[in-house]
């Protein structure tokens, strides 16, 4: 017999067709998603603040100052900073005033023009900590302003008449006489050193930090070592602490090459250089002539600032003082 259609046709889709029309649909809704909903992803924080709150005690008319650095919300060494002002002195960390301030055993580690008066940062004493004196010297950088100046008609041709006053330095190698003789101030010179190298630090300054007597170990020539480069200032506290004493004095040759270094950095930095000289004394190893012509050949053209804070109840080197200014720690 023969076959026979069926008057029933089945029709069936492709198995292909269905896959595009799911490929289609995904690729619409990941466009739609894409265009429509990726800007409400939460972004990440700015800043984080890795150790924490930390209060900065503020004394003095300060409210303006306060409110305008903490709504720039501050972060200082991984700390958010949070100022809050303070009555007593004694409890701060900075204090803001039109004048001297009565600080009582408080002691200023810089003062900084601001809105109002002066803002003077204070060192670490009692419950106020290092990490808030850092914060004291941001308040201050954030709150400067220029100094004002006056000038009259009497004065101008006599200010024009004046030099320039050097440029603060942006560096600081400090010059730490470590002989047998600095024993009796040995300990107060160096807690004096690793608090300024963090307040330098806080400051924005770089800090090296040397410590000179006489050659100790057979084969040795040179009585100075460098020990560490120009850093924040955290490294140069701490390495401060290890040093101890021996040999003599042998001041002019490490202040030579200390200034030859200076020299280096304030030109490659274009910024002047201080070499803070925290001696007791000289074991003379260059005459002064010598000394006199091997220093100016080390500062050469260079902007190198050199202070010299004298400790203890040795003889003042003349030849030195002749090249630098005294100053105290």
């Amino acid at each position: 017999m023969g076959r026979h259609r069926s008057e029933s046709t089945s029709f069936s889709i492709a198995g292909w067709v269905i896959a595009a029309i799911i490929a289609a649909i995904v690729l619409i809704a990941g466009l739609i998603w894409w265009f429509g909903f990726r800007d409400d992803e939460p972004q990440p924080q700015a800043q984080e603040c890795i150790e924490g709150e930390l209060t900065l005690p503020v004394a003095g008319d300060a409210a303006d100052l306060i409110g305008a650095y903490n709504d720039s919300d501050p972060v200082v060494r991984d700390h958010c900073v949070t100022a809050e002002p303070v009555e007593d002195i004694a409890q701060a960390a900075v204090v803001v005033t039109d004048g001297e301030p009565e600080l009582g055993d408080r002691t200023v580690s810089s003062a900084v023009p601001v809105t109002g008066g002066t803002a003077h940062v204070l060192n670490p004493a009692g419950d106020i900590t290092e990490e808030q004196t850092r914060a004291a010297a941001d308040f201050a950088k954030f709150s400067e302003v220029e100094a004002p100046t006056t000038t009259t008609a009497e004065t101008t041709e006599e200010t024009t008449a004046e030099a320039a006053p050097p440029a603060a330095p942006g560096s600081t190698l400090i010059l730490f006489d470590t002989s047998a003789q600095s024993d009796p101030v040995h300990q107060q010179a160096t807690d004096a050193i690793s608090r300024l190298s963090r307040d330098l630090g806080a400051e924005g300054q770089q800090v090296a930090l040397w410590n000179y007597s006489s050659p100790l170990n057979p084969g040795v020539t040179q009585g100075w070592r460098n020990n560490v480069g120009f850093s924040d200032g955290t490294e140069a506290a701490e390495v401060v602490q290890r040093f101890g004493t021996g040999g003599v004095p042998q001041t002019r040759s490490a202040v030579v090459a200390a200034v030859a270094t200076a020299a280096d950095q304030a030109r490659s930095t274009g910024e002047a250089v201080r070499v803070l000289v925290v001696t007791t004394g000289t074991a003379q190893d260059m005459d002064d002539a010598t000394f006199a012509s091997a220093f100016e050949q080390a500062r050469g053209e260079a902007d190198v600032i050199v202070e010299v804070a004298h400790l203890g109840e040795g003889e003042t080197d003349a030849a030195l003082a002749a090249v630098s200014t005294p100053t105290e720690l």
